[in-house]
């Protein structure tokens, strides 16, 4: 078997067992530091191991590179003042399944409520007190350990996955990433598969247009943190 086929059947083998594996330890793990540490290992060091270990090829050549922002940044700001335009939508709407899916997404985030453990100080007293004043180191730790999380994230779908399949797939490898990126979002929150989905199409476009998935990374995290904010905001002031 040539490198050219080698390359792409090997990350698609990887990275299907990675999405099977983590789509169960997602739901299994209670901890947050071994939830970050599961997440790490599989979605930075295994792929990473096979880009140097296995392929024996630079990892810029998989999008761990800061690329070409000079072609894209204007579609980043454009997708990131979209997507809250979006949860405005979502809100304001009076059609039961967004209301549903509102009401799931104030539900299920900031993820950091699933770890009291670790969070507990912060939500305590959840939504009379907003956790960002109640505990504001605990929550710049979580930030910006999630950032790491997201980093690793967006670096396996827009990077080694988008990447190691375009040689064979072209064009579909981003309908391909965009699947596996759905399902590891599956069940959280109704229609969050297909959310997803789409987002994965679009963060795998703006990949591809900048050669890098660090732009991706970018709007994901700054998304994450703004949504966070938002879904904080609205039930700690009593309007979600």
């Amino acid at each position: 078997m040539g490198k050219g086929k080698f390359v792409p059947i090997t990350v698609m083998i990887v990275g299907a067992l990675i999405v099977a594996g983590l789509f169960v330890f997602q739901r299994w793990a209670r901890n947050y530091d071994t939830y970050i540490v599961g997440n790490l290992v599989a979605l930075m060091f295994i792929p990473m191991l096979t880009i140097m270990g296995i392929f024996r090829e630079d990892p810029s050549k998989f999008g761990f590179c800061l690329g070409d922002w000079s072609r894209i940044w204007v579609f980043v700001i454009a997708c990131f003042v979209g997507l809250f335009g979006f949860l405005f939508l979502l809100k304001s709407c009076n059609l039961k399944i967004a209301q549903d899916i509102w009401t799931g997404l104030n539900d299920y985030y900031p993820i950091f409520r699933r770890f009291p453990g670790e969070f507990g100080p912060a939500f305590r007293d959840y939504p009379r007190v907003s956790p960002f004043a109640a505990a504001p180191l605990l929550m710049l730790y979580a930030e910006l350990s999630y950032g790491m999380y997201l980093f690793c994230w967006e670096f396996f779908f827009r990077g080694y996955l988008l990447s190691g399949l375009r040689r064979s797939l072209g064009w579909w490898a981003v309908i391909v990433q965009a699947i596996g990126f759905g399902v590891l979002h599956y069940g959280k929150v109704p229609a969050e598969f297909y959310v997803s989905f789409g987002a994965g199409i679009v963060l795998g476009i703006i990949a591809i247009k900048a050669k890098s998935f660090v732009p991706c990374f970018v709007l994901h995290w700054a998304a994450s943190l703004g949504f966070d904010i938002i879904i904080i905001s609205t039930r700690h002031l009593g309007m979600g």
